[in-house]
């Protein structure tokens, strides 16, 4: 059997036991959504479209698979001004060996003090309180077999909301496959699986998601040293809105949303890239760039969000030891 085979046969066996356990919750019942917030620059420009893509460091948390094509040692440093005075902050350093690729990695989501009032309106609070979220790594990915690799990844997450918090740990998985049509790449990765969320008495389900992407970058060249990179992504999400027809107290089926990405490399020196979400209520276009020197890239990205929620700008750093 060839590796393609092995490698199609490996991705309808993850989502056939993926689907239903993913599908097992009820409408709205996901908490911990910062889980939801991707990681790196590149991936943002590109709208998201990033599981077949990703071979660097934030291959921790879009697709473990991918820290298996990574070469020697990559640090990335990530800000995240986002919306409402939100902010998210990544560090993902990966080292190749040659048993494989190792990673660890740290996501935290912050945003300004919270007033603290009664139930009642008052003139003054009674105080301030904090509330964030943080996510700890640790992955693992490597070459199977030519062109096939696969990687696993535990995160452990802990979220404080006033005097309360809740912990616990999630699992991610992948596989990602060069196919034999050049430039052509296909990957799937299961993310933040694992068990229940406890805030005091309530219980709620991370937001486990499926993801499956397609990647192909184009063999001829666009001008002397430019190169297209187009890459296609489609989520399976846990949870959403409850429409007319559901039953309270029953289970919802996955919800769909599309991730659209290209981008454009000159000499691997300069990148411009963009990209388009579909299904969402608030999100949409995405811009970015790049710019290597010697060992550093240095990357931004522009999310556009609408209903006066304010746009998103990200930061990052990446460097090739």
């Amino acid at each position: 059997m060839s590796p393609f085979a092995r490698t199609l046969i490996a991705l309808a066996l993850a989502l056939a036991l993926a689907a239903p356990a993913a599908s097992a919750y009820e409408p709205g019942t996901s908490g911990l959504l910062f889980l939801r917030l991707g990681v790196g620059e590149r991936a943002a420009g590109m709208g998201e479209a990033y599981t077949a893509v990703a071979r660097d460091a934030t291959a921790l948390y879009w697709n473990p698979a991918g820290l298996g094509g990574l070469e020697g040692t990559q640090l990335h440093l990530m800000h995240n001004e986002w919306m409402q005075s939100l902010r998210q902050e990544f560090v993902g350093v990966a080292h190749a060996t040659d048993l494989g690729t190792f990673a660890l990695g740290f996501t935290a989501l912050s945003q300004d003090d919270l007033e603290l009032r009664e139930e009642l309106p008052s003139a003054e609070p009674l105080g301030h309180f904090s509330a964030f979220d943080l996510a700890f790594h640790a992955g693992y990915g490597r070459t199977l077999v030519r062109d096939v690799q696969a990687g696993l990844a535990v995160k452990f997450v802990y979220s404080r909301l006033y005097e309360d918090n809740a912990k616990g740990l999630l699992v991610d998985a992948g596989l990602r496959h060069d196919t034999r049509i050049p430039g052509l790449s296909v990957a799937a990765a299961l993310q933040h699986f694992g068990g229940k969320f406890k805030y005091v008495a309530d219980e709620f389900d991370a937001p486990r998601t499926v993801r499956l992407g397609a990647a192909y970058a184009v063999p001829r060249e666009l001008g002397p040293g430019g190169s297209l990179l187009l890459a296609y992504d489609l989520l399976l999400l846990s949870d959403g809105d409850v429409s007319s027809d559901d039953t309270v107290g029953e289970s919802t089926s996955l919800n769909a949303r599309h991730h659209l990405g290209v981008e454009y490399d000159y000499r691997g020196q300069a990148a411009l890239r963009a990209g388009y979400k579909a299904g969402y209520d608030s999100q949409g276009l995405s811009f970015g760039a790049g710019l290597r020197w010697r060992q550093f890239v240095f990357d931004y990205a522009f999310l556009a969000v609408d209903n006066d929620l304010g746009n998103a700008h990200r930061f990052g750093i990446t460097l090739d030891l």
